[in-house]
């Protein structure tokens, strides 16, 4: 008996490895830790509160909660933090059940758009048509491997074609002004190609290009690059989760990190009830490579960066690393 419990304890099994296990046993491990998950997430509550009051973290006044009236759930998406998991069960479940690549404007009518006061009790915002016993929620993840997920999406040029961004950034580099045409030229078949890729219209190979041509290498945008446009450019994508979710004000009842899966997964989902669908969020790999972004890579990619591109990542992130405990690169 004391070495099955020993064998139950996170503790002593670590946290990490659960993929061999069944969903019974880890329903069997969630329920033995269960009492120190609990006390897990009530701490961390208490911890950003108090990085709030200490910190005077100013609002942004961006409302990014969704909220599902019958499940008396709120909901912020924090991208590349599980959140098209999420995203595919809420439309599945509310929009249509059959939708392939689920986009989050679908659920655009659940969006709470307007401030109602305070509720007294709880000094959080009250929002409009949002029931007292509201239960809200996101999920974090270390934010730089956050922008290392999304930098993976990108390398596709498919993607470059869905979000502009990438072709703009590309076509500031550098060049030497006697080619410039010539390159620009290339480039942009390589674009095109790109479209009637993305639109299942060719089977035509990769166009080609001079070897020389900075646009073409590489044909998707770096890591510094990516962090030299965060600098200008506002974006959900890889915008703060304190900022973006407005942790102070609105005062969430659960924020779970992505790297405690499957314990703190299992914790959310049977506090926001819903248990019976657990099975369905036990994922994170990212949903370009099918391979997961891991703390591991933080060091690879911070090498790539200069001194000014990871000060500004850590100013940036300040209030999420020191919310969820991250540390600074």
């Amino acid at each position: 008996y004391q070495r099955r419990v020993r064998g139950l304890n996170l503790s002593r099994i670590g946290e990490s490895g659960w993929e061999q296990y069944n969903v019974s046993l880890i329903d069997e491990i969630y329920r033995y830790n269960y009492d120190m998950l609990d006390a897990r997430f009530k701490n961390r509550n208490k911890h950003i509160a108090n990085v709030c009051a200490k910190n005077n973290v100013k609002d942004s006044k961006i409302h990014n909660l969704f909220y599902f009236r019958t499940l008396k759930i709120a909901w912020c998406p924090s991208f590349k933090a599980g959140s098209t998991t999420w995203k595919q069960y809420f439309v599945h479940r509310f929009v249509d059940p059959n939708m392939a690549k689920p986009i989050l404007d679908v659920l655009s009518r659940f969006k709470i758009k307007h401030a109602y006061g305070k509720w007294p009790e709880t000094d959080r915002t009250r929002y409009t048509a949002e029931e007292r016993d509201t239960t809200r929620f996101t999920i974090v993840r270390h934010p730089i491997v956050r922008i290392i997920s999304f930098w993976k999406n990108a390398q596709d040029c498919t993607e470059m074609i869905a979000t502009s961004l990438h072709r703009n950034i590309i076509l500031k580099r550098q060049v030497t002004k006697s080619k410039k045409a010539q390159y620009t030229a290339e480039f942009e078949a390589y674009y095109n190609w790109c479209k009637l890729r993305l639109a299942h219209q060719t089977t035509a190979s990769r166009p080609t290009g001079s070897p020389d041509n900075p646009y073409l290498n590489p044909p998707a945008i770096t890591f510094p690059e990516l962090v030299d446009r965060m600098a200008s450019q506002y974006n959900g994508h890889w915008a703060p989760v304190s900022d973006w979710c407005e942790l102070c004000s609105n005062k969430l009842d659960y924020v779970a990190k992505l790297e405690g899966e499957p314990w703190e997964l299992w914790y959310l989902v049977d506090m926001l009830g819903l248990w019976d669908d657990r099975t369905e969020f036990l994922s994170h790999k990212n949903s370009a490579t099918g391979r997961v972004s891991t703390e591991r890579e933080l060091e690879d990619f911070t090498k790539q960066l200069n001194s000014k591109q990871r000060n500004f990542l850590n100013k940036f992130f300040r209030y999420d690393n020191m919310m969820f405990g991250y540390r600074e690169i």
